[in-house]
């Protein structure tokens, strides 16, 4: 008896699940073509929002670099205060040199994987008053 019990419950539940996901797709709306326009803006958003993000990412590279830049000078003054020989000063700004070269390949490699700006969206045309009818408007019919 039990065994019956299961199986009208098995058979009850694939029952209820086939009409449920007809009864589902019945219910999801198809959706609406948009216009141009709607799209345009749509678009123009997301175009917008892209940018402001490409650009906090830049000034905080470029902040990145600018600190690092000024760490570096920071630090060749101090070093250039307690070098007494010349090869030593020459050492220091060697180092200096460096320092700000590699600073400037970071950044040109993080410039680089940030990866192309985004493109704007181009706005739909749109129809002149004068050309509905094919004519040029401002034309007149000579006889």
């Amino acid at each position: 008896m039990r065994q019956s019990t299961v199986a009208r419950f098995g058979t009850a539940v694939i029952l209820l699940s086939s009409l449920s996901y007809s009864a589902s797709a019945d219910v999801t709306p198809t959706p609406m073509p948009l216009t141009q326009m709607e799209q345009y803006k749509k678009d123009r958003e997301i175009f917008k929002a892209a940018v402001r993000e490409r650009n906090q990412k830049i000034q905080k590279i470029n902040q990145i670099f600018a600190s690092a830049i000024k760490k570096a000078r920071q630090d060749s003054k101090i070093a250039m205060q307690s070098a007494v020989k010349p090869e030593q000063k020459s050492a220091i700004y060697s180092n200096l040199k460096s320092v700000i070269a590699s600073a400037i390949v970071e950044r040109e490699s993080a410039m680089e994987a940030l990866g192309e700006a985004p493109v704007a969206p181009e706005e739909p045309t749109r129809m002149q008053r004068g050309s509905q009818n094919g004519k040029g408007g401002g034309e007149k019919n000579r006889r």
